[in-house]
């Protein structure tokens, strides 16, 4: 079983993030937590030049079809060489670890000088964890951003901290939506999920803090 799946929605990271490196045309790429290989699959047309990172072996094999190389490892293990890739791409990827600085870190070592860092992260300010929290809630789920896996919660002031503290300098942030094709999976069709969809982008450029339900940011070494 498949733990996460790709949206259709145009604003979700990966959708943003196979945008901004066809826009950028930045390579070759690291994709950091590849999973069944989504952005890999986005960019398979664009002649971009991707590796990836993916420690579930199943998902290592599933990825390889869209990669040039994939190594089948955690990434705090991957025989990654030094001052290779001029884009890093950690999608979902960082609150999962135990020691995410660390990565980030040792993710420098394996970037170019001037290499883009594309994070994506959740937002655990969202009203809807805001409005459990008033309510003396914090549920682990199966999924979102609080999935169970996940051994770090992030603000956007905080994950500013986190990538700071990496020696990166973030150049611009974007918002995502909750992923509503995982609340209603048939209704992507109906005239009803795209009026939901267009009212949530509406409040997620209105109230980023509010309604974001994830941060992407586009950073570079100091």
């Amino acid at each position: 079983m498949l733990h996460y799946r790709l949206h259709n929605d145009p604003k979700s990271s990966h959708q943003q993030i196979a945008r901004l490196l066809e826009n950028l045309r930045p390579q070759p790429i690291l994709d950091v937590g590849a999973a069944q290989g989504f952005l890999g699959r986005l960019l398979l047309d664009s002649n971009l030049v991707l590796d990836a990172v993916e420690p579930n072996p199943l998902y290592a094999e599933h990825a390889r079809r869209f990669y040039r190389t994939v190594f089948a490892s955690s990434v705090e293990n991957a025989n990654l060489p030094p001052k290779t890739y001029n884009a890093v791409v950690c999608a979902d990827v960082l609150e999962h670890l135990v020691d995410p600085l660390a990565t980030l870190r040792r993710l420098r070592d394996a970037a170019a000088d001037n290499a883009l860092f594309i994070i994506s992260l959740p937002n655990v300010a969202h009203l809807a964890i805001r409005l459990m929290l008033l309510a003396g809630r914090f549920p682990m789920m199966d999924r979102g951003i609080l999935d169970r896996t996940h051994l770090h919660f992030y603000t956007r002031q905080t994950a500013r901290h986190l990538l700071r503290e990496a020696g990166l300098r973030v150049q611009q942030v974007l918002a995502t939506g909750v992923p509503l094709d995982e609340i209603w999976r048939r209704g992507q069709d109906r005239p009803l999920f795209k009026a939901l969809l267009r009212f949530q982008h509406m409040l997620v450029d209105l109230a980023p803090s509010l309604f974001a339900f994830q941060w992407i940011f586009l950073a570079r070494p100091v």
